[in-house]
């Protein structure tokens, strides 16, 4: 992988246009990358190999075998090789969808004089997204009766219209399947629809939706390790989805500019480490140890870790041979390694696709909340307990180190080019991930799930201690001091107009920033929305997100020292802090004196034995709720009144300059204090 894009980079220095000596003549013929049929050629051949790697895993791992047991129906084998091979079909889709959308919108600069317009290239490869999009759409589609009757043990030919919309209806598969339908053809809407890069941008996005939901209803999320598995195989996805289908584009363009292969090669650096971690994970999470080489699900998941490594390997070694060539005049070199990396990816493909409908090793839970909770019933809660008995969240454990890691990385660079950066505020932006990590990976992270107390805890965490270290780390200012300027458009440009775009001009207003905040409180507690998010782990990861992102939103606005389109006086900023504190107060005073329990179903499903009342024990968390905030809330005063004090200063420091400068240059009227007088001055005479 590292050899491909390193060697794709210095390729596109050395060929821009695909042409070298005299035009025509046999060293241009020799040193011409292959046209668009041979490019065509090689992808359907790393198609088929990945094809037959799925009939073979299909086929030898006992997928398609068909067992009647005495009183239930017998599955199709018909059925079940079409869902095995319609699953192949849609992660090629999805990864040529993905893949085409974000190198339309991120691997090339926009036109000359027009830079926020798509280049002929990106246009190029945001049509061929749109159109990847579509057939992901029709797949997933075609899969609902196919997985319907694979389901209930069915043949198709007894797939009813009505039992069809009650599998979409009711049950999760289906739900899945048709919300990424409906995302992928609104992809390819929008794909086909736009022009610009913020357009190519929101395909991207919703692209990205589209392959999030069936990720919570496979296998991994039925098993008993379920919260590590589906973070993992969710990293999993989207990292190879980005390495594969960034691959797949810089492949296919008809030209690979210098561009194109650096910002891809930045890419792939992070997603080839991300996607053999969290297949690690994964594969860890769903087959012990000694079904290993018993089962078949573990060969094959044996089998798709070694191809993995293998194109690790490969690319490890081309680019120690690869790269010699193509500054010798090798002009094939990176079409070479490209193809051969394309078939390597789609046989990993084709082996995961088996893996879909392989079911893995059957496991002995512990007891019947393990395949709720994802993890045993804890014991009492302790302070031992809370601190020892760690269950790691996978996916925010993975934000905390990336985004720390990104930020070391921009004050390392400051201080190189001999930048200085405030040491507390690292130390901030470091204890603030820790206070994520903290609060989702220890055994608060599992008490979380069965004590609302605990649960509590969690959030006035993640909604008001970890946001307010984040904000005052000040993390945009870094980035844009840190990253360099780019003519064509690069990172810091892409922030810059974030920054400054409509959206974060809405979500900046202060009743808007303070409604979202104040939604984690009530819409979530007050409705059905907190027992949905604790029965399922995609309601449980949104609602975990949303707190930590309506809290720096809201102290962004009030404290933040970053820019942001819509700047807010000092005494707006202490009134909107005092309005959310009385919201805060009440919310908490309700649950102190509630008298109906919270997400009851799932309070007593779930049968804590140690547990006396719960709603002695919700109350107790409106206690917390209530008392939470006064910490963050004397961190916030004093350090609103040190920046007004800082704001004071600088003006009347800048008001002293310009009034030197009136008497320097005998302009007295310019001068700010002789302005004050004069005005006080007129004040007096009207009163006169």
């Amino acid at each position: 992988m590292t050899a491909s894009t390193e060697t794709s980079q210095n390729t596109a220095a050395t060929i821009p246009g695909g042409g070298g000596g005299p035009r025509g003549g046999p060293r241009a013929q020799a040193d011409r990358p292959p046209g668009r049929g041979p490019r065509v050629l090689a992808v359907a051949a790393a198609a088929l190999a990945g094809l037959l790697a799925a009939v073979i895993a299909l086929d030898l791992g006992g997928a398609v075998d068909v067992a009647a047991l005495p009183g239930l129906a017998a599955a199709d084998p018909a059925v079940t090789w079409a869902a095995g091979l319609l699953k192949y079909g849609y992660d090629l889709a999805m990864l040529a969808a993905i893949g085409c959308a974000v190198a339309a919108a991120c691997f090339l600069p926009g036109r000359p004089g027009a830079r926020r317009r798509l280049s002929a290239q990106s246009w190029r490869w945001l049509r061929i997204g749109a159109a990847a999009s579509a057939g992901w759409a029709l797949v997933a589609l075609v899969s609902l009766p196919v997985d319907f009757a694979n389901t209930f043990a069915r043949p198709l030919s007894e797939v009813t219209a009505p039992g069809l919309w009650s599998y979409i209806a009711q049950y999760e598969q289906g739900q899945a399947l048709g919300l990424t339908a409906l995302l992928a053809a609104a992809a390819a809407v929008v794909a086909a629809r736009s022009f610009t890069i913020p357009g190519a941008a929101c395909a991207a996005a919703l692209a990205v939706a589209a392959a999030v939901p069936p990720i919570f209803t496979g296998h991994s999320a039925s098993n008993g390790n379920h919260q590590i598995a589906v973070d993992g195989l969710l990293i999993h996805v989207l990292a190879a989805a980005f390495w594969a289908g960034g691959l797949l584009a810089l492949f296919i363009a008809r030209k690979d500019p210098a561009t194109a292969a650096r910002r891809y090669s930045f890419a792939a650096a992070l997603a080839y480490p991300a996607v053999a971690a969290s297949g690690l994970i994964v594969f860890v999470a769903n087959v012990a140890f000694t079904d290993l080489w018993e089962s078949a699900y573990g060969r094959i998941a044996l089998a798709k870790l070694a191809v993995l490594a293998v194109g690790g390997l490969f690319g490890w070694a081309h680019r120690r041979r690869t790269l010699p060539a193509v500054e010798a005049g090798d002009r094939r070199a990176f079409t070479r390694l490209a193809a051969v990396e394309l078939g390597l990816m789609a046989v990993a493909f084709g082996l995961a696709s088996s893996l879909s409908v392989t079911p893995p090793p059957a496991e002995e839970l512990p007891d019947p909340n393990t395949a709720l909770l994802g993890f045993p019933t804890p014991g009492p809660i302790s302070f031992t307990a809370v601190a020892a008995d760690w269950y790691p969240s996978i996916l925010f454990c993975a934000m905390a180190l990336v985004f720390t890691g990104f930020y070391v990385a921009g004050v390392v660079r400051l201080r190189r080019r001999g930048d200085a950066w405030p040491w507390y505020r690292t130390a901030l932006w470091i204890a603030g991930w820790g206070v994520v990590v903290l609060t989702t990976s220890t055994g608060l992270g599992k008490y979380g799930m069965v004590l609302f107390s605990a649960h509590m805890v969690q959030h006035m965490a993640l909604n008001m201690l970890a946001p307010i270290l984040l904000v005052l780390a000040a993390p945009v200012t870094l980035a844009l001091r840190a990253l360099k300027p780019d003519r064509a458009g690069g990172p810091r440009e892409w922030l810059l107009a974030l920054v400054h775009s409509g959206w974060s001009r809405f979500v900046s207003r202060p009743l808007v920033a303070l409604l979202v905040y104040l939604t984690s409180l009530y819409l979530m507690y007050f409705t059905g929305m907190f027992e949905w998010a604790m029965r399922g782990h995609l309601g449980h990861l949104f609602m975990t997100a949303h707190f930590l992102a309506a809290g720096c939103l809201f102290f962004w606005v009030v404290i933040g020292p970053d820019p942001k389109p819509r700047p807010l006086s000092y005494p707006a900023k202490v009134l909107l802090y005092f309005v959310s504190i009385v919201f805060h107060a009440i919310f908490g005073l309700t649950l102190m004196m509630g008298t109906t329990l919270i997400a009851e179903g799932w309070y007593t499903q779930i049968a804590m034995p140690w547990v006396g009342d719960l709603l002695a024990d919700q109350r107790a968390g409106g206690g917390i709720a209530w008392a939470f905030g006064e910490i963050p809330s004397l961190i916030i005063i004093g350090v609103l009144i040190a920046q007004w004090a800082r704001s004071e200063e600088r003006e009347g420091r800048r008001l002293d300059r310009m009034a030197e400068r009136a008497s320097a240059s005998g302009h007295l009227e310019d001068d700010p204090h002789e302005v004050y007088n004069a005005y006080l001055a007129s004040l007096d005479q009207e009163r006169r």
